[in-house]
């Protein structure tokens, strides 16, 4: 059974320190390319015999064991990884936080003190922390970048539709993708080659162009921006590296973060709102009302915000059609400390921070491309990172971009 909830008083950011809602050993099949890697899997997936509880106390799941496992799950075990648990995730993947009210929030254990991001929160903290090798996560709006970036792994949301969601709980159809965290690029490149069926994993920059997405740069917290312009100028010595002009994206992240929310928002309460309705779940508060939020949003809503952004992304979505690669930030700040968000004061800065990391988050989904995290060095230890973004289909040249330039970076 699932890891029952604490009886500790309700608390979303009560830490634990075991990342898993349940520990079962599946070991992987014979020899083959990911032998002796240990898998955690997020808790949205199933596994055969066991439950799936989705990070919240009344889905089915949570009391009645899988028939059938996952499809990624199982290509990752036949390809010799062996599963060593269920990880904790926000509840019903609805958060960037990395918190869950009824399970605890899982320790980051880069930085204790910080947040570790979600809503593969669990999956991240296992492999960060040395519990396991490949983290499998899914990405809606960022929950497998965030937890990169907050935990210093590499990880990609791969093109929509690259790697099945069959045996996982559907957030948001139009935008649930599935891809692996790791704590090194070749361990990132060799788990994906599996998810997408390829034989080997690449090894080589892609032949094209790659552009900085200046004006995204712009307003982040000062020592992330330091690190984005070090890891720019590296990139710059092993690649011909041009800007995106900054004068064809204003107001781009603000566009996307205000079309994300009813993009995201109408297609999840038509999936989840007649159980809601139905079975009036035990959810936390600020996750139903965020649910029920979807519920007010029409088609008219839905198409007006979508020509909207896709007007303000038209740069971005041009050069990514012409074969280009755009780097840009994964998240505007490194995480956010536990004592920030649990601060009253500080409202007005959390809501800052979570509509610009929205705004960068939401760019992908949108589009329907891949992106990939890579991890940046940086003296003070806490883990900051930036991104690649590709056009679709790119999946293997962003996972060989990132191995070149894990095996170069100062």
């Amino acid at each position: 059974m699932t890891k029952p909830p604490s009886s500790a008083p309700a608390d979303q950011y009560r830490i634990v320190d075991d990342p898993f809602v349940l520990h079962h050993r599946i070991n992987g099949a014979g020899q083959g390319p990911l032998t002796g890697l240990r898998l955690a899997v997020k808790d949205l997936f199933d596994v055969e015999c066991l439950p799936t509880a989705c990070g919240t106390l009344d889905w089915p799941g949570r009391n009645q064991p899988a028939v059938r496992t996952a499809p990624t799950v199982q290509a990752l075990i036949d390809a010799g990884a062996s599963l060593v648990g269920k990880t904790i995730t926000d509840e019903l993947a609805c958060s960037l936080v990395g918190t869950n009210l009824h399970y605890g929030t899982p320790r980051n254990p880069i930085t204790p003190d910080r947040v570790p991001g979600g809503s593969s929160s669990g999956s991240a903290a296992a492999v960060a922390g040395g519990l396991a090798d490949l983290g499998l996560g899914t990405d809606t709006g960022g929950s497998i970048r965030i937890p990169s970036l907050y935990n210093r792994l590499f990880g990609l949301r791969p093109t929509h539709g690259r790697v099945s969601v069959e045996g996982c709980m559907e957030l948001c159809a139009p935008f649930d993708t599935v891809g692996l965290m790791t704590r090194d690029a070749d361990t990132l490149a060799a788990g994906m080659a599996v998810l997408m069926g390829e034989n080997t994993p690449p090894t080589q920059l892609p032949e094209a162009e790659i552009l900085m997405a200046s004006s995204l740069f712009a307003g982040l917290e000062p020592r992330m921006a330091e690190l984005a312009q070090a890891a720019i100028d590296h990139f710059g010595a092993m690649c011909d590296l041009s800007s995106l002009p900054t004068d064809a994206v204003p107001a781009l992240s603000t566009a996307c973060y205000e079309a994300y929310g009813v993009l995201q928002g109408r297609p999840i309460w038509q999936a989840h709102g007649p159980w809601i309705e139905r079975e009036r779940p035990r959810l936390a508060p600020e996750i139903e009302a965020r649910f029920r939020l979807g519920g007010t949003r029409s088609a008219e809503d839905e198409a007006h915000h979508r020509q909207a952004a896709e007007g303000h992304l038209r740069p971005i979505s041009e050069a990514l059609e012409g074969g280009v690669f755009i780097v840009m930030p994964t998240g505007p700040t490194a995480a956010p400390s536990f004592a920030m968000m649990q601060d009253a004061g500080a409202l007005e800065e959390r809501e800052a921070v979570r509509r610009q990391l929205l705004g960068l988050t939401a760019m992908a989904p949108i589009l329907g491309v891949p992106q990939i995290h890579v991890p940046m060095p940086d003296e003070d230890g806490i883990p900051r990172g930036l991104s690649v973004m590709g056009p679709r289909g790119s999946d293997l040249a962003l996972l060989g971009l990132a191995r070149a330039w894990a095996a170069k970076r100062p």
